[in-house]
């Protein structure tokens, strides 16, 4: 599984049972590494995660799609709707790309 879909389905579990408090979002979500993720997890050095932003984007950089933040920021401002394309379709793909781009990199809500 890619690392941007393990985080979304991560999120999805979180928000449908109500948990709202990011400390235990990022206390929880190192419950769901296996293998060479959870050998970096426990490789950071103490103190090193301050939040989910923070975590979000370290594990994205060390595990997410190899494509750059300007080549998936670009993909993101040129992506157009395709005619008759459902409407729902067009905002999966929105949001598979906008995904993919760490929180902290990513445009803002106005934009």
């Amino acid at each position: 599984m890619l690392a941007e879909e393990h985080i979304n389905k991560f999120m999805l579990s979180i928000n449908l049972n109500g948990v709202v408090n990011e400390d235990v979002v990022v206390r929880l979500f190192p419950c769901t590494f296996q293998g060479t993720s959870g050998s970096w997890y426990f490789s950071l050095p103490s103190g090193s995660i301050t939040s989910w932003d923070i975590f979000q984007e370290q594990f994205l950089t060390k595990f997410g799609d190899d494509r750059s933040m300007t080549t998936l920021i670009n993909d993101l401002s040129n992506l157009k709707a395709e005619s008759r394309e459902p409407i729902k379709d067009f905002n999966l793909c929105f949001n598979k790309i906008l995904n993919k781009i760490p929180t902290a990199s990513q445009p803002s809500k106005e934009v």
